[in-house]
Formats: C-alpha cells, sequence, structure tokens
C-alpha cells in the first residue's frame, strides 16, 4: 500500500541521496515559468477519474479534488516541485521538511508510464467550504527501471485512501473553477496550466479520520478495475519490456498541457 511507501520514504530521509541532491538545490525550482509544464517522467503516463453518482468532476469541488489528488500523485511519483502550480503553497506542504512529509523535492525516479485512477466517493459541504472523500489506484502503472517496466514504490492494488478539507480564503472564486469543459482524452499527462488553488486552503491529505481511514472503503472501487490483482505488489513481481497500457486521459484539462 502506498501509506508503507510513504512511512519507507520517511525512514529513508526526505533528500534524495548522493550527487542528485546537489544538483536538485542548485537548479531552479520546476516550472521555471508561471506557466505549467508536464515534467518528462510522468508525461508517458495519464490519470482516470470517475466519481459517485452525483459529483461532477467539473464542480468547483471536482475541479479542486482532481487537482489536489493529481498533484499529489505527481509528488509521489517525482517530486513536490512538479507538482501544479500553487498546490505546495495551498497544502502547506513542504519537500522532506517536517516530520512525516510526504514528499521530497525530487525523487530521482521514473520515467513513468501507465494509468493512474481516481474516484471521488464523496462531497461533503462545511460552513467554510467542503471535505473530499477519494481513492487514488496505481495497479496500472510501472516505471521504467534498467530498460524494463516494473512495479514502482508506489503501485498498488487496493487504492490508496485520501481524505481532504478544502477552505474558502477569500470571497472570489477562480474563474477557472466554475467554468465547465468538456472531457478530453489523450495518451500523454494533462494538466491545467495555470493555478486551480487560487483562494483556497487544502487541510489534510492522507486520510486520517478514524471513521473512513483503514476500513478498506477503495478496495471495492479497485476491485472493479483490477479484479485479478493483490494489495500489495512487490517490486519484483514482474519486469516487463513493454510498457503497461495506457488509457486516454478522462476527463483531462481542456484548456490544459499536455
Amino acid at each position: 500500500m502506498l501509506m508503507v511507501t510513504l512511512a519507507n520514504i520517511t525512514a529513508c530521509g526526505s533528500v534524495v541521496d548522493g550527487p542528485q541532491a546537489s544538483e536538485t538545490s542548485a537548479a531552479p525550482r520546476w516550472p521555471a515559468t508561471n506557466n505549467y509544464e508536464v515534467p518528462d517522467g510522468i508525461a508517458n503516463a495519464t490519470m482516470v477519474w470517475s466519481a459517485e453518482s452525483g459529483i461532477d468532476l467539473f464542480s468547483i469541488e471536482g475541479t479542486l479534488a482532481r487537482a489536489t489528488y493529481e498533484s499529489v500523485a505527481i509528488g509521489w511519483m517525482v517530486g513536490l516541485d512538479y507538482t501544479y502550480i500553487g498546490f505546495p503553497a495551498s497544502s502547506n506542504s513542504v519537500p522532506g521538511g517536517p516530520l512525516y512529509s510526504t514528499f521530497r523535492a525530487e525523487t530521482g525516479d521514473g520515467p513513468f508510464a501507465g494509468t493512474v485512477n481516481g474516484h471521488i466517493q464523496q462531497i461533503i459541504p462545511t460552513d467554510t467550504g467542503f471535505d473530499a472523500i477519494s481513492c487514488l489506484l496505481t495497479a496500472g502503472l510501472d516505471v521504467s527501471v534498467d530498460g524494463k517496466y516494473a512495479p514502482s514504490g508506489l503501485t498498488n492494488g487496493g487504492g490508496q485512501e485520501l481524505r481532504s478539507r478544502f477552505i474558502r480564503v477569500d470571497d472570489i472564486p477562480s474563474v477557472h473553477l466554475s467554468v465547465a469543459s468538456s472531457p478530453t482524452g489523450g495518451l500523454h499527462w494533462q494538466a491545467p496550466t495555470d493555478n486551480r488553488f487560487a483562494g483556497w486552503k487544502i487541510d489534510g491529505l492522507i486520510d486520517i479520520d478514524p471513521i473512513t481511514s483503514g476500513t478498506g472503503r477503495c478496495n471495492p472501487w479497485a476491485r472493479s478495475l483490477y479484479p485479478d490483482t493483490t494489495p500489495v505488489i512487490p517490486r519484483d513481481a514482474y519486469a516487463n519490456e513493454d510498457p503497461p497500457p495506457v488509457q486516454p486521459a478522462y476527463p483531462g484539462w481542456p484548456d490544459g498541457s499536455n
């Protein structure tokens, strides 16, 4: 499961060891401009979303949840510096800073190929915004190692339980969040180019609510997509010559980048 991976990342240190660490600190932070550019490490991966009945993936809530958890997936894969514009500040995420930090600035892993699935289970209105209860599934994602495609350190078959509170910090919602768009598909990572988090604070990423966390609430959905996989997929489970199938991104970011 991803929680094991996160614990291992914390235990192994919060920065990349060796020469890459000094290169990361000397290099400009990503992205270098105000327009997000998809990093090479995830270019051949996609994100496919679904939601429970009644949840609109293009609503303010659906858009914020998607942007947040896509950033979480990117941060786990290649590092916090590569997440969407505005995510680190809005979520108060620091690469390797606080104890039990979820992210490193740059992981040094990749390139990745395949598809990450996301599913929004609940949107719960609050006095200051809303809570989102979601799942991420990486059973369809591989990483290139020594010329072969194998499970990455975050590959799992049970679905990672996520829960976040979104708190509005100004009275003017972003125009991008309130405009409905048509779905777009593609076999490369699609991303918003600008800051989708303006005006919002994100409190929490991993589900720690005792009512919902650790209950296996993501398992039925995960099994509906990958019925034959196991919750834990060892890194040496396979090493294939070809990358895994890549599903068209959905719903993607019609006004974004790929």
